[in-house]
């Protein structure tokens, strides 16, 4: 199979497909731990989403008019192409968790189950809601001129005051890259048109992993979605929300657990 470029397959074909989403400011390498945990038992892939890793950017749509609908055909090609035949098990982190939710909802492909460390889905805030405003303060951030500027205010926002500055010159150098992709994943998170009750229509299993460490924005779309999606189960965990990066040692066997319990024939 000849795969697109950013698309990365492991495991073993034939087995049950697993696709995985990552964050923004990151790349499917993030997953490696995990893919090293479950090829015996998927077939697997692995997507750089657009403007990350080895995927193609974004350059031709504005950042302001970007959404899900621009990502999403790259990942569904990806899948086609891949002629996976069983219900698909997806994990997504972050944005690559809000892009999973809508992969749920939407169901272009049947989807098995679901598992999603702190989906940003932004637009199930209310207007009102002070986790709105906060997260509304750092995406108006990304607008500014100076790109470094705006990318350290992100990455210390999702860890820790100083965070950036810490990373060694070449991470910091990538990720003010990056930084134009990061805008427009903040607008499709804000842009989505599906209101929170929509998501009661996701109605697969769905692990919801939270940080106990997380801010308030992250923590309340977890809250909200946790509300309304009807075979939803949720575990917290001693971490942020970059735990699937800084704490994989906590977050993967959560996940490794949940998605094989279906699959326990197979394994």
């Amino acid at each position: 199979m000849m795969l697109l470029p950013g698309v990365h397959r492991f495991g073993v074909l034939g087995k049950p497909p697993l696709l995985l989403l990552h964050s923004s400011q990151s790349n499917s390498g993030q997953w490696r731990g995990l893919i090293q945990q479950l090829e015996s038992q998927f077939d697997i892939l692995a997507i750089d989403l657009l403007g990350y890793g080895k995927a193609p950017a974004a350059e031709d749509i504005e950042p302001e008019a970007f959404r899900f609908s621009d990502e999403l055909p790259r990942v569904l090609e990806a899948m086609a192409a891949a002629q996976w035949q069983q219900p698909v098990t997806i994990v997504g982190h972050s944005y690559g968790g809000a892009l999973a939710l809508k992969i749920a909802l939407e169901k272009p492909v049947a989807v098995q189950q679901l598992v999603v460390f702190e989906p940003v889905a932004f637009h199930v805030l209310e207007a009102n809601e002070p986790a709105r405003i906060e997260i509304e303060k750092i995406a108006a951030q990304m607008y500014q001129h100076d790109s470094e500027a705006a990318t350290r205010a992100f990455v210390d926002y999702w860890n820790q005051p100083g965070y950036f500055d810490a990373l060694p010159e070449r991470i910091r150098a990538g990720m003010v890259m990056q930084a134009a992709k990061v805008t427009k994943d903040f607008a499709a998170l804000m842009g989505e048109p599906h209101k929170l009750q929509d998501y009661r229509h996701v109605d697969m299993p769905v692990l919801v992993l939270q940080g106990q460490h997380t801010q308030e924005s992250a923590r309340c779309v977890a809250h909200h979605l946790l509300q309304v999606m009807p075979n939803a189960s949720e575990v917290t965990l001693d971490c942020g929300h970059m735990g699937p990066v800084t704490h994989a040692h906590l977050v993967n066997p959560e996940i490794v657990a949940f998605v094989t319990q279906s699959h326990e024939v197979v394994a």
